[in-house]
């Protein structure tokens, strides 16, 4: 819980100091995008034996200033197990909120957090966060390389990579 509060601490201190020096954007504020998620498990996570992570998700951001947009994103990501460990897999949907930078025309960093919802393992609910830097390929396609951290009784962590196709720009 000290973590999520100093994170909201954070992005807050960040959007109220970046406020001034932000311009409006002249584009609709509202962005939508439909990706394709890959993960791979790393840590703990790779070592409890599993293998690889699929998945999508729909993600809405609010751009009103050129330099800055706010995202909510919901998704489903299912993780494979290592050949020999049962065969039993790992699913997750994420629902989380954060922040996009854009520091350069085309790139941005974001860092996002919410609650991942466990669909197997008797369920259940974990904080989330993932920092990341994407890169808009063109005006219809995004890409976002990502870290993903899932707190609670095992660390779960993973990169990520999502290619998203852009609706409302």
């Amino acid at each position: 819980m000290k973590k999520l509060i100093l994170a909201v601490g954070v992005i807050l201190l960040t959007v109220s100091s970046l406020k001034a020096q932000m311009k409006l954007s002249k584009e609709n504020p509202l962005r939508y995008s439909i990706g394709g998620e890959a993960s791979l498990p790393v840590g703990k996570f790779n070592q409890a034996g599993y293998n690889f992570g699929v998945g999508g998700s729909l993600q809405a951001e609010y751009k009103r200033f050129s330099e800055v947009g706010l995202l909510f994103n919901a998704g489903f990501l299912t993780y494979s197990q290592k050949s020999g460990n049962g065969g039993r897999s790992f699913s997750i949907v994420p629902v989380i909120a954060g922040i996009k930078y854009y520091f350069v025309p085309g790139t941005y960093a974001q860092l996002a957090m919410g609650a991942a919802f466990r669909t197997t393992y008797g369920g259940g609910t974990n904080f989330i966060y993932s920092p990341g830097v994407g890169f808009n390929l063109t005006k219809k396609m995004d890409a976002l390389i990502k870290f993903s951290g899932l707190t609670g009784n095992a660390n779960f962590n993973s990169l990520g990579l999502r290619l998203a196709y852009n609706f409302g720009k």
